[in-house]
């Protein structure tokens, strides 16, 4: 597939080497020759230096020879000025990059999507859904839903004293909720294993498990039960992420947001019905005591400076709260930050916007449904038409590498576990687990 992509900052360049990574033909356009040279330096593209929106740049980039466009600048109307021409054009799928909220929550009139881009993402919204997956899921490492929130997909790290250590998914003893869920990776010192019913678990095993939120919920509580349930959440910034998370949390747990420009404030608290907005700065001991931190308190620090975040936390941990989740801009700060167990859980806008990008390349048949942080691994949406070889067959009939589990079944609005015997029908839709070298394989599969 011939990739073009528009920006060779931090989201172009995570995009073009996963991309290359999958022996994509790539071009990169931006306006700055020395950011073209230090891709070039790392990664086999082509470039063009010029703005992606100059239809000069496009030609020279031949456009209308790509099979995508992604736009991934730092100015809005780059983006989408280039996704038009490139629809006009006759490129299949074009993605844009926005910063500001109206392009997302415009009328009908000024509908993006109804104008030409397939997909218009939004980075800090990106953000917010990820943030608001790990408060509502403090135990996992990572934690989202799927299927119109009908299933839930969490990583959960086996400590030392779990009970699950020195056992197997067969000789578990709350069979009641290992039978509710569906373990599709361990990742175990950087090697994948595809849980079958006679592994055994190990302390610092990363389990993933697939189900209903209820019933991960009850899980997570079970093998991690020094995680209690989040029921208050400070917030540090209120800029556009701050303001996101807030309204997305409000309703569900009590929340004070921190924001220290007056003019701000005021915006925040005009827009949020249940969150007590204080002006104050969060890196002052004496603004944690007045939100009235209490057990069951998660800090969450969205400023816009890195440095004031990893502190922010610091100063929360030192106040006594145990979860803490901040943004980091720098994406070489990220690991680092992991290593050191300075924050519980980090979120990059560039990563973020990278993965949810990513979930859209695959066909309307074989579809990504989600990319996983942590395992070198893929979660497929296969969808059984009636053309299907694998339409009125058994799951069991299905032949799948060993480094492909199928997760669950959605079958209409119903999620169907999936057992040997369980037969497929028209418009079944399949959660599959793959390892990236396999996923093309899987596809071929499902789409002969």
């Amino acid at each position: 597939m011939r990739v073009l992509i528009i920006g060779a900052g931090n989201a172009g360049r995570q995009l073009a080497f996963r991309l290359c990574e999958e022996k994509h033909s790539v071009v990169m356009i931006d306006t700055d020759p020395n950011a073209l040279a230090a891709a070039e330096t790392k990664l086999d593209i082509l470039t063009v230096c010029g703005p992606g929106s100059s239809p000069r740049v496009l030609d020279e980039a031949r456009v209308e020879k790509c099979h995508l466009v992604i736009a991934v600048t730092d100015c809005d109307e780059v983006n989408i000025l280039a996704c038009l021409y490139a629809n006009a054009a006759g490129v299949p799928r074009k993605v844009a990059r926005v910063a500001s909220p109206e392009y997302i929550h415009s009328d009908d009139t000024f509908d993006l999507t109804a104008m030409g881009v397939d997909l218009v993402i939004n980075q800090k919204q990106e953000c917010a859904r990820e943030i608001f997956h790990s408060l509502k899921m403090p135990a996992a490492i990572e934690a989202f839903d799927l299927f119109a929130g009908k299933v839930m997909v969490a990583g959960f790290r086996i400590a030392q004293t779990s009970p699950l250590v020195g056992t197997t998914p067969a000789a578990c003893k709350r069979l009641e909720l290992i039978q509710k869920v569906r373990m599709i990776a361990i990742l175990r010192d950087n090697e994948l294993i595809i849980p079958r019913g006679d592994t055994h678990f190990q302390a610092n095993d990363l389990v993933y498990l697939v189900g209903k939120r209820n019933a991960i919920s009850a899980f997570s509580e079970w093998i991690c039960p020094s995680f209690q349930p989040i029921q208050k959440v400070v917030i540090a910034g209120g800029g556009d992420l701050g303001l996101m998370l807030a309204k997305k949390i409000e309703d569900s747990v009590e929340c004070v947001l921190l924001e220290q420009n007056e003019e701000r404030a005021r915006i925040c608290s005009a827009q949020l019905q249940k969150t007590l907005v204080l002006r104050a700065d969060a890196l002052t001991e004496s603004a944690l005591e007045e939100t009235g931190v209490t057990k069951g308190t998660a800090f969450v620090a969205l400023t816009g400076d890195d440095e004031n975040n990893i502190m922010n936390c610091l100063m929360a941990k030192k106040q006594g709260i145990n979860f803490t989740v901040t943004q980091i801009a720098r994406t070489d700060y990220v690991p680092i930050i992991g290593t050191l167990n300075l924050v519980n859980r980090v979120v990059s806008p560039y990563i973020s916007t990278t993965h949810a990008i990513l979930h859209y390349l695959r066909s309307q048949k074989v579809r990504a449904a989600s990319l996983l942080h942590n395992l070198p691994g893929e979660l497929l949406d296969i969808v059984i038409t009636k053309e299907s070889k694998y339409c009125g067959e058994m799951i069991k009939e299905i032949k799948l590498p060993r480094s492909a589990i199928i997760a669950t079944v959605m079958r209409g609005t119903d999620v169907v576990p999936a057992t040997g015997d369980l037969k497929l029908v028209p418009t079944d839709r399949l959660l599959i687990f793959s390892r990236h070298d396999t996923v093309k394989k899987i596809q071929s599969t499902f789409l002969k």
